[in-house]
């Protein structure tokens, strides 16, 4: 034994109830704060562009730098290389520190500057005088030379770069080891406000539905019988049409090649129609000239040569065929829509509707075309036009069921001529029908079964 110096205890530490007490860390140790705050802040509930803003914000006070900025990896805009549209660029999306007209506006490579490198390498960059080094790229109007000392750390999801967080400062001095390990760690609930957005977006873009074999069993809905008899088919739920083209056809083209796109998109919309009408007064079971003044809506939008003037006139200024079917509808529809009044018996709002209903088939003659209705088909819609009521005839459906009530459909009058049964007015239709589901249709009593029980059928096909 070494004399004056004592022995380290070989003796276990006594344990004590204070000792295994648990801690509650308050209010007060501003890191701590700072951090939950961070974690509360990516969870809210708000815009994506709101929650990154807010998040520069309390980021840059919290490691004490004068700037902090957000970058995401997006596709490059269309003028750009078109060989770089599978690795995305940096687009500063949120920053808190430099002019807010830069966020969106600054745009750079993957390996391009200072923050592209440290997205290219998945490793953080840092760098005591920015505007020095070899690799930096500087932008016009953000007098980056105020803010030397650069730190970018990558946003890494999946093994995968998907953005940037940059943070500077005034001072001309290199960050240290626990300054970019304490910013490493402030990216997570940036990547957690990213996910959460995504998941919204996906939420809203594309809502759950119950699995085909878990669809809801026997549920009957009440609404307004219209017209007698009884159907029985497959739910097909009528959506709108996309308002513009997906795919390649994103802009306009040559203005003579859309001119002509758009004169036979036209044509053969008309002759669709024209198709649907000869049908309908030669298969329904009253005289042609009760069919045909059923028919005069559709009829009016058909001869109407202001509207097609219209729409050659957008071609002409440089609108692709859809820019201009898609503005005339909303030209159309806003004017006949405000127009309407007690008085005018809602001539207006039907001719409206048949606009809309017209320059939708016009669109899908220039993009693709919706899908032909399915004989024993039920039609399910919010509101009916002439044509499709014709169109669900011709097809050998059963009957339609709307959300909507009578009066705002003008093809509820040509579907009862032409002998289909129709309840109007379900207001839970939609929350109960999908494609693909039986629906038992009683025009009589107005009522509605969602997947009937073999029972209810057999009676149905006794009765």
């Amino acid at each position: 034994m070494i004399r004056g110096r004592r022995e380290p205890s070989k003796q276990p530490r006594r344990w004590t109830a204070r000792s295994s007490a648990p801690r509650v860390h308050g209010r007060g140790e501003a890191r701590l704060d700072a951090m939950l705050a961070l974690a509360e802040e990516a969870s809210r509930d708000a815009p994506l562009a709101e929650v990154l803003r807010s998040l520069c914000a309390r980021i840059a006070a919290m490691l004490a730098v004068d700037v902090c900025s957000i970058y995401l990896r997006e596709a490059p805009e269309p003028h750009h290389d078109p060989d770089r549209r599978e690795a995305g660029d940096l687009v500063l999306r949120a920053t808190h520190g430099y002019p807010q007209a830069a966020v969106g506006a600054v745009r750079m490579r993957v390996g391009e500057g200072l923050t592209g490198f440290a997205v290219e390498c998945l490793r953080p960059v840092s760098v005591a005088r920015a505007p020095f080094d070899a690799r930096n790229k500087a932008f016009p109007g953000l007098d980056e030379e105020r803010f030397p000392s650069l730190c970018a750390v990558p946003l890494v999801d999946g093994g995968r770069a998907v953005g940037a967080l940059v943070i500077q400062r005034k001072q001309p001095r290199a960050f240290g080891q626990r300054e970019i390990i304490l910013a490493a760690s402030v990216a997570a609930p940036v990547l957690f406000a990213l996910e959460r957005a995504r998941t919204r977006e996906h939420e809203r873009a594309a809502p759950q539905l119950p699995a085909r074999g878990h669809r809801p069993h026997e549920v009957s809905l009440r609404g307004d019988g219209v017209a007698p008899g009884a159907a029985l088919g497959t739910v097909c739920v009528r959506r709108h049409a996309p308002a513009r083209p997906v795919g390649d056809r994103a802009g306009a083209g040559d203005p003579a090649d859309e001119r002509a796109r758009l004169g036979k998109a036209l044509a053969d919309a008309a002759e669709e129609v024209a198709n649907l009408e000869s049908w309908a007064a030669a298969h329904a079971p009253m005289a042609r000239a009760t069919m045909m003044a059923l028919l005069s809506p559709s009829r009016f939008v058909l001869d109407d040569a202001r509207m097609r003037g219209r729409m050659l006139k957008h071609v002409a200024a440089g609108a692709s065929a859809e820019e201009a079917v898609e503005r005339v509808m909303r030209e159309y529809t806003r004017v006949l829509s405000s127009a309407t009044s007690p008085s005018d018996d809602g001539v207006l709002a039907e001719r409206a509707l048949e606009v809309e209903a017209l320059c939708l088939r016009v669109m899908a003659r220039l993009g693709a075309p919706r899908p032909p209705l399915d004989p024993g088909a039920v039609l399910c819609a919010s509101r009916l036009t002439a044509c499709e009521a014709i169109e669900l005839a011709a097809a050998h459906g059963t009957a339609v069921a709307l959300s909507g009530d009578a009066a705002s459909s003008p093809g509820v009058a040509v579907a009862v001529a032409l002998g289909l049964p129709v309840v109007c007015g379900v207001r839970e239709l939609f929350r109960w029908v999908a494609d693909g589901d039986r629906l038992l249709v009683n025009g009589r009593d107005g009522t509605i079964t969602v997947n009937p029980s073999r029972v209810d059928v057999a009676a149905h096909r006794r009765r």
